[in-house]
């Protein structure tokens, strides 16, 4: 298993490579700030089932148009969600290549049944022009949101997603799947498989089709 995870790990560093979001250099780098044991790149716990509290703050996304987490981002839908900051050139563009890869394999489902969401750390750097021109380099389409707003308002939604981190650069890499009508939300450490994730996703949508049953 451990053979396997930084075998996937080193794939999406190839993909972002290849796709011109991580730079050689930042690839190095990257390998010494995953060492950090709380900023958690390697992170070998498995995924657990959280839960969540959406503090009812206004956010902006990457259009400036203000938007709250619950109601208006993930309404009904399932969501993948990820926490980046747009200056980092270390583990962030390497969690975007994943969210990317999420994307293409879900493809259409994206924008109507689940939704993408990117939650900034940084909301005093990042505006939402910076998400916006972040966003549009990798490739992000209809139904991937990425977010940002005042630094309270930023600060108690990562509070009450666990996520919030005294210093931004070192919020810990995880990534998580929820569905907006259960609550039901799945927390994964470090780099995931975007595999991983997709199948969650689909086991969500798969549990939703079996209670109309």
């Amino acid at each position: 298993m451990k053979q396997q995870r930084r075998w996937n790990i080193m794939r999406t560093i190839l993909v972002a490579l290849a796709a011109g979001i991580l730079v050689p250099g930042a690839a190095r780098a990257h390998a010494e700030h995953a060492a950090k044991a709380n900023h958690g790149a390697s992170d070998p716990r498995r995924p657990d089932d959280v839960t969540v509290r959406f503090p009812d703050v206004p956010l902006l996304d990457q259009h400036s148009r203000e938007r709250r987490l619950e109601s208006d981002v993930i309404g009904d839908r399932v969501v993948v969600m990820d926490f980046v900051y747009t200056s980092c050139t270390t583990v962030c563009p390497v969690a975007s290549a994943i969210m990317a890869e999420v994307q293409q394999k879900l493809a259409g489902r994206v924008g109507r049944e689940v939704a993408l969401v990117s939650l900034t750390v940084d909301p005093v750097r990042d505006t939402p022009a910076r998400l916006r021109d972040y966003a549009r380099a990798r490739g992000a389409g209809e139904g991937w949101s990425w977010l940002t707003g005042s630094a309270p308002a930023v600060n108690d939604t990562l509070k009450g997603l666990g996520t919030w981190t005294p210093d931004f650069e070192d919020h810990p890499v995880v990534m998580m799947v929820g569905d907006g009508r259960t609550g039901k939300w799945t927390r994964f450490y470090g780099f995931a498989d975007p595999a991983m994730l997709v199948a969650q996703v689909e086991s969500l949508i798969a549990a939703r089709a079996a209670t109309r049953e």
